[in-house]
């Protein structure tokens, strides 16, 4: 018994030795896995069998269609439509007008406290005016890829798929709003955010064909390797989905080890994916000891703090 504390002892040090984005990253990691005490151990048998698939998934055509997500058809399409400056506002609501569901869907986002808008929108015409060519075009974003994480395959997927919706969600938010403040690419920012966990949720659906309840994937070695190869994946599915070049290259530049080399479109990617989990750490109880740093730290920029909890106060609200 001892001994296991002594263990537990040094794990933890390992853990608090480490800078404030990673633990806050390790520590939703943990909130993915179902497993929130990692362990500076060997990689077990069945650590060391996933890791074996994912790397064979990223010498592959990503042609495994239990594992890698296909999107509908339309994607090509809507994707010229998000290309062409010349779009209009009415042409992409004639576009959601085929389809009920998202008609909905459009009034229901125009009408949340996300908008703050004082008189309710009743009609498509009047939700279209609310949110703008930006608002949806995001919106279909998320219909497109949201589904996605809906399908629970097994042990994992059901822990991760919701949580991981959530968490590309906020990312893209404040991707794109950094963008925005900055005079970027906003929806290719966008896209690069609502896609970022792409490959952990590929990395579950590994995880649950190998699942037999005998072993968990509870090594600190484990996560930073499935990490790095899940960073990796998400941009090769982004090239195959054919996805923008500019969004493709900010989810090839998060795959960068060391955070302080990215450029700066990176850099907001980065800073989205870090801030998005310390909200949802900070929603259950689960974050980190910060000791006397600062959240704001991880991107030394106060009023970039402030914008993603702002937005993030506001998306609380549109979903509740």
């Amino acid at each position: 018994m001892a001994g296991s504390r002594r263990s537990a002892d040094m794990d933890s040090a390992v853990v608090a030795s480490q800078p404030l984005d990673t633990r806050i990253e390790q520590a939703f990691m943990g909130m993915v896995l179902g497993v929130h005490s990692p362990q500076e151990s060997a990689l077990n048998d069945f650590e060391t069998r996933a890791l074996k698939v994912f790397a064979g998934l990223m010498d592959g055509d990503l042609a495994d269609a239990r594992l890698i997500p296909r999107l509908p058809a339309v994607l090509p399409r809507l994707m010229n439509y998000f290309r062409d400056p010349s779009t209009t506002t009415r042409e992409l609501a004639d576009l959601i007008g085929r389809d009920i569901v998202s008609v909905s869907e459009v009034i229901r986002l125009a009408n949340s406290p996300f908008y703050r808008r004082a008189s309710e929108a009743r009609s498509l015409e009047q939700a279209v005016l609310v949110l703008g060519q930006r608002g949806l075009r995001q919106m279909v974003a998320n219909l497109l890829v949201r589904p996605i994480f809906s399908e629970r395959q097994g042990h994992f997927s059901a822990i991760a798929g919701v949580l991981l919706w959530e968490q590309s969600e906020k990312t893209a938010l404040i991707t794109a709003a950094l963008a925005q403040k900055d005079q970027g690419d906003e929806f290719s920012a966008y896209l690069a955010g609502i896609s970022s966990n792409l490959g952990l949720l590929i990395g579950c659906r590994v995880l649950d064909s190998l699942f037999d309840g005998s072993q968990t994937p509870s090594s600190i070695a484990f996560r930073a390797q499935w990490l790095a190869i899940a960073r990796r994946l998400t941009a090769r599915v982004a090239r195959a989905w054919e996805f923008p070049d500019q969004a493709c290259a900010l989810l090839e530049q998060v795959c960068e080890a060391d955070p302080s080399r990215l450029p700066s479109d990176g850099m907001r990617l980065y800073s989205a994916q870090r801030l998005g989990q310390f909200h949802s750490l900070q929603r259950c109880g689960r974050l980190p000891v910060t000791d006397t740093a600062s959240p704001a730290s991880m991107i030394a920029d106060e009023r970039v703090f402030s914008l993603a909890m702002d937005i993030l106060a506001r998306l609380d609200g549109r979903k509740g």
